[in-house]
């Protein structure tokens, strides 16, 4: 291949690169001082998909008022109404527990009782032997 040719290929593709990449910056520039002069686009502003309605009257504050009245009436009421569960869920638990040392004590003696009783037979069963290697001489 002919090396002017070539030379003059890479020359042209480098001006059309040079004038692309000049255009678009003078773009990015001209984009720049619209949004700095705050001159956007033309938009055609479309109407709004929800629409504002009058409000009706406003509460009174009576209406309010009365309304705190009952709810810190119910509060006082359920406040009330978990300090006796308080008080009978305590209870139960106390009686339970009088339950359960009946119990343990209860326990506690039928153990002794029966260790004494393995303590009687056993010495019974000593007497025992001793009686029959009597008559078995």
């Amino acid at each position: 291949m002919n090396p002017t040719l070539n030379s003059n290929a890479v020359e042209l593709a480098g001006w059309i690169g040079c004038l692309f990449f000049l255009v678009a910056g003078w773009n990015q520039v001209e984009k720049f001082l619209d949004r700095r002069a705050h001159r956007g686009a033309r938009r055609d502003a479309q109407p709004h998909a929800l629409t504002v309605t009058q409000l009706d009257q406003s509460v009174a504050d009576s209406l309010c008022q009365s309304r705190r009245r009952e709810l810190s009436h119910e509060l006082l009421r359920l406040d009330h109404e978990l300090g006796g569960l308080r008080r009978d869920r305590r209870a139960d638990v106390a009686e339970l527990q009088q339950k359960i040392n009946k119990v343990d004590r209860e326990v506690g003696e039928l153990r002794a009782s029966i260790e004494l009783n393995n303590q009687q037979l056993t010495r019974i069963d000593a007497k025992l032997d001793r009686v029959i290697e009597r008559q078995n001489p």
